[in-house]
């Protein structure tokens, strides 16, 4: 399962997988080895797909194409540098890979650098999640309650502050349509 969620972006399944893996529910090694093959392998298809149909289906969807354009100057900006971080920025990890295989890099060089990427992904966010779980141990008995409240808590403000915001560009562009 964790590879599944991984394959398409599962940070947040990797972090209470961590958490898990300090209270005991799932080994830690299986956790990372199962989480950087599937992040890794996800990119792959997706790097794939933008070598092989990249170029088409971005003129196809404009907002991607805008993004895919965004990722490539980052790319011939910082080269190896954005490989090993674009899965930590967010809403970039899959056109990111997209965008790469539009790029005309290597596919040997994209494959050794995304392994690279991928295990520093897995083991980040693992290991945040076991530090999350030494910390609700710490706290007592209810702590892993406590650290789940708390975490569900930030993540209705971060859903309440992105439909706040979404509601307010809709409401704008409705008043002040495009000409």
């Amino acid at each position: 399962m964790a590879f599944i969620w991984a394959f398409f972006e599962g940070e947040t399944f990797v972090i209470f997988g961590g958490m898990g893996a300090k209270l005991g529910i799932i080994n830690l090694y299986w956790l990372v080895g199962s989480v950087w093959i599937g992040s890794f392998m996800g990119d792959q298809v997706w790097f794939w797909l933008g070598r092989r149909w990249g170029k088409r289906a971005l003129a196809r969807f404009p907002s991607a194409d805008a993004h895919a354009c965004r990722v490539l100057s980052w790319l011939e900006r910082y080269g190896v540098a954005f490989i090993l971080v674009f899965r930590f920025l967010y809403g970039v990890r899959n056109i990111a890979s997209v965008a790469i295989g539009t790029s005309g890099m290597r596919w040997s060089r994209f494959l050794f650098w995304n392994f690279i990427a991928a295990g520093i992904w897995a083991w980040t966010f693992a290991g945040a999640g076991y530090l999350f779980g030494e910390a609700a141990a710490a706290i007592g008995e209810d702590g892993p309650k406590i650290l789940l409240l708390s975490g569900l808590a930030i993540g209705g403000l971060w859903i309440g502050v992105k439909s706040f915001r979404w509601v307010r560009r809709r409401a704008l562009a409705a008043t002040n349509p495009a000409e």
